[in-house]
């Protein structure tokens, strides 16, 4: 199975994976968003390339017992986890991790998404190094696999033309022949690759960050933030400047902005009013809300309310 998923909004970022990821995406600056995923599928391997228009942050996780590769195509700026990504670097998730990934305008990726079992199958039946395998298992120190850019120039040689023979309809290879050469143009990598590195403190600061603000569904206080962390507002804002690219308190309310908007696009009108949702996210003054929110997405709380249930999304599957 190969083709194009249309991304016509911001909505569709979560939608069209929905099957793969459980995701908090939070759009950062203001714009229409818009783009494509082509992909590749077959039982046990998912193969697809996405761009992002506009600056945005995802924090989630793989689901389905999988093992997840990012390997960028270097359009744009990105970090995965705090760390920048380069030209020598693949970033990977195994359900049960947690991920963060920050995407500057215009940052395009590959992302291949392996069945778990079968990829230590394969690199237990190659004998690749001890220091391979435990890259692969969960507990381990670091997600982000730190190879060479020969090697992923090379995967990028081989997945690109195929995704844009997808693209044009003109893809002509079997089951067994893309499995193939997924396995083939990976496993390489993964035995080649060095794993013991550490993130560095201002990446371990958002993240613990992120972790506390995840159950809260109102506005983060980051004094609060401060205390349980225990670091002091400047370095918590530091931290956010250097990773996200703007300070705690601005990450945190286009956040619940983009809470907002899915909130509202997944509402029936009928049942819950935008003041509903918005006083439900901490929103007191609505006539500020309203007008941050026209700002970030282009369009009224009450216009995202009345397209409910308009979106469709095709979601690929094996």
């Amino acid at each position: 199975m190969s083709g194009v998923v249309r991304r016509e909004s911001f909505e569709d970022l979560a939608g069209c994976m929905k099957d793969y990821f459980q995701i908090d995406a939070v759009q950062l600056e203001s714009g229409d968003f818009q783009g494509q995923v082509d992909f590749i599928a077959t039982k046990g391997l998912l193969l697809y390339r996405e761009n992002y228009p506009l600056r945005t942050h995802l924090e989630g996780e793989l689901l389905g017992n999988r093992f997840g590769f990012s390997i960028p195509l270097l359009t744009a700026e990105a970090r995965f986890l705090g760390e920048i990504v380069d030209d020598n670097k693949i970033s990977s998730s195994i359900t049960g991790e947690s991920f963060d990934h920050m995407m500057e305008s215009g940052y395009q990726q590959m992302i291949l998404l392996i069945d778990y079992a079968k990829l230590l199958q394969m690199a237990e039946h190659l004998s690749l190094p001890e220091a391979s395998l435990k890259a692969l298992l969960l507990g381990r120190r670091k997600k982000t696999l730190q190879s060479n850019h020969h090697d992923i120039q090379s995967i990028r040689e081989i997945f690109v033309p195929m995704l844009n023979a997808a693209r044009q309809g003109n893809l002509n290879i079997s089951a067994d022949q893309f499995e193939k050469v997924i396995f083939d143009s990976i496993l390489p990598v993964l035995d080649g690759s060095e794993h013991d590195l550490d993130r560095g403190p201002a990446a371990i600061t958002v993240h613990r960050a992120l972790e506390l603000a995840r159950s809260i569904t109102g506005p983060v206080c980051i004094s609060d933030l401060c205390m349980v962390l225990n670091v002091n507002p400047r370095t918590l804002h530091k931290a956010f400047i250097k990773i996200m690219g703007m300070p705690p308190y601005q990450f945190f309310q286009k956040r619940r902005l983009s809470q907002a908007y899915q909130m509202l696009l997944n509402t029936d009108p009928r049942e819950f009013s935008v003041t509903d949702i918005a006083m439900r996210l901490g929103f007191s003054e609505l006539g500020r809300f309203s007008v941050q929110y026209r700002g970030l997405f282009g369009e009224s709380p009450s216009e995202t309310l009345r397209r409910f249930r308009k979106c469709t999304v095709v979601v690929p599957s094996f």
